[in-house]
């Protein structure tokens, strides 16, 4: 059934509560980042203790992974997570 038919039927149109649009999803928390960030440490140190290029990589994620579970804590401290 249209809405134009209703209106002019003198017929009002009711949305409900479920039409609202929903709330942001929230982010990932900021402990996987840390936990994530804390295995690739030590994921790093091991793979430099054997002299392997890809401790590169890990050495250089790491910090990168702490870096966003500090600013997924800080949103969270907020209130805005």
């Amino acid at each position: 059934m249209s809405v134009q038919f209703l209106k002019s039927a003198g017929l009002s149109v009711m949305t409900s509560l479920t039409d609202t649009p929903s709330e942001k999803k929230r982010g990932i928390p900021w402990y996987v980042y840390f936990g994530g960030s804390a295995v690739y440490t030590a994921l790093g140190g091991w793979l430099a203790s054997e002299s392997s290029p890809l401790a590169i990589i890990c050495i250089i994620s790491a910090p990168i992974g702490f870096f966003y579970a500090w600013r997924a804590w800080k949103q969270e401290k907020r209130g805005k997570g």
